[in-house]
């Protein structure tokens, strides 16, 4: 009898060539699928995170413009989209002189619980030290606030430093294990007129302003500055450091720019620019972000998604004419 071939179960090449191309094809729809969500994912971190640091702006800049002083030359410089001021970081009262230049403030804790020395951040050197300058008439007439430049800062836990003998006494013997602090000061103060008990007002020249990155976008940037020898000019400021951003490019025109400052007086006319410095009464400030980071993560990119965030807000200024 003829040999009887049996078939044997299996599949032609054909069809795995067919199973093999819709296997790419389902894996390359799903990479795809998958890219755009962690694209989009990152692009809502993103947003979140611009929003959060306008949020911090909203919260650090106002904090810092509402403790200046127009009338005392405080705003150093100003244009449409930056301003460099002298920013108030803290307070103290003067205790002893340890030289003509060097002076000696309060430890931040004392046993008693009062506290004659606080601070936003330590002073450090290139800050300026305002102190409270009796004069020579009585009453007020002639009292001003003496400018000094710090060039020095130095702390210990220092007895010997603002001690518990001078008098008037600022700490006690319990007090001995507190760290003190000694400023020295470009310029010796009068001490017949600044003495012991003065008030000490702690600043630091600052700038905030728009500025391009290397990637080419716009951020809101925060610098410290130097103090000028002469106290109406601005200083040299530091490394820029990134406040939030991106946001839309900084330009003169209010209506477009991503940081912009304008400047009124108490009678609501603008001010723009140092020779009217002292009539400003309020400022208004405002953010625009870009859409381009939902841009990026959509499918197609689309040219349609325009817009952004925006944030305005108007601060008054203390002191003012």
């Amino acid at each position: 009898m003829p040999e009887l071939r049996r078939r044997r179960a299996g599949f032609t090449l054909t069809e795995l060539m067919i199973v093999v191309v819709l296997l790419g094809i389902i894996g390359t729809a799903l990479t795809l699928l998958l890219m755009r969500q962690q694209r989009f994912h990152r692009a809502v971190v993103s947003v979140t995170d611009s929003r959060a640091r306008m949020r911090d702006i909203a919260t650090i800049l106002p904090t810092d413009l509402r403790s200046i002083s127009t009338v005392a030359d405080d705003i150093l410089a100003f244009s449409s989209t930056s301003i460099q001021f002298r920013a108030f970081i803290g307070t103290s009262v003067l205790c002893n002189y340890a030289s003509a230049t060097v002076i000696e403030i309060p430890p931040k804790a004392l046993a008693s619980g009062n506290v004659l020395t606080a601070w936003i951040n330590p002073p450090v050197p290139g800050d300026v030290a305002f102190m409270y300058d009796e004069g020579t008439e009585e009453g007020n007439a002639d009292d001003l606030w003496g400018r000094f430049v710090i060039t020095d800062t130095v702390s210990a836990t220092n007895s010997a430093w603002c001690p518990s003998t001078t008098s008037p006494a600022y700490t006690t013997a319990a007090d001995a294990a507190a760290r003190r602090y000694r400023f020295t000061l470009a310029v010796a103060p009068t001490q017949a007129r600044i003495r012991r008990g003065s008030i000490i007002r702690f600043t630091r020249e600052v700038r905030y302003s728009a500025y391009q990155a290397a990637d080419n976008q716009w951020y809101v940037g925060y610098q410290t500055c130097e103090a000028n020898v002469n106290p109406t000019l601005p200083g040299t400021c530091g490394t820029t450091e990134l406040l939030a951003g991106p946001i839309r490019p900084a330009t003169s025109d209010t209506t477009t720019s991503g940081l912009y400052f304008v400047f009124y007086d108490k009678n609501g006319a603008l001010v723009s620019n140092l020779t009217g410095v002292e009539s400003i009464a309020r400022v208004s400030v405002g953010l625009r972000t870009t859409s381009e980071s939902l841009r990026d993560a959509s499918a197609t990119k689309l040219a349609t998604i325009a817009g952004g965030d925006s944030l305005r807000f108007v601060i008054g200024f203390r002191n003012r004419i």
